[in-house]
């Protein structure tokens, strides 16, 4: 199978992450897409029909490839990236940046996926870091205390300090007979 970027060079190509399922034909392979993954069907040479299926977490991520053309015009290929490169499928070939970054964060969201870029050498960098399905940034700072008061929980910070008034002392007598 060619690769994605350039079975795309010179032609658009959209699918909308907010579809429930695309259907995708690149080369001789066919493609069926849904958050859930992928399933690719294809014709061996022999004539088998092959049927493959491919959970959405055995992708490596979603992937930028910036390819330029011979007039100088720059393409980006947004592609679910996997191991294997038949099993790579193109998601976005455009020039407009608004679109891409748009449609690169919507796909990696919903797929539940890293954003990759892919540079000139092939090299695989990520973008976002993550931990499992979890994404991983820096803490949030805490908020600063009053230096006065450490000792103290914060549920207590917040209560007034009481009026003192004239005590009045009962005697365990006094107490019973009042009850």
């Amino acid at each position: 199978m060619a690769h994605p970027a350039k079975a795309g060079a010179g032609r658009r190509l959209r699918l909308d992450p907010y579809q429930p399922q695309h259907s995708l034909t690149v080369g001789a392979s066919h493609f069926k897409l849904d958050r859930n993954g992928l399933v690719l069907k294809r014709t061996l040479d022999c004539g088998l029909p092959l049927s493959i299926a491919v959970p959405a977490r055995a992708f490596e991520g979603v992937a930028a490839r910036a390819v330029e053309s011979e007039t100088g015009e720059i393409t980006v290929t947004l592609e679910l990236k996997h191991r294997d490169p038949a099993l790579c499928v193109p998601l976005l070939y455009a020039n407009d940046m608004d679109d891409i970054s748009a449609d690169w964060h919507s796909w990696s969201r919903l797929m539940k996926l890293p954003m990759l870029v892919i540079d000139a050498e092939n090299r695989t960098t990520a973008l976002t870091r993550q931990l499992g399905a979890l994404m991983v940034e820096s803490p949030i700072g805490r908020r600063k205390r009053l230096s006065g008061v450490r000792h103290r929980p914060n549920f207590l910070r917040r209560r007034k300090s009481g009026m003192i008034g004239p005590v009045e002392t009962l005697t365990p007598a006094e107490i019973i007979a009042r009850a």
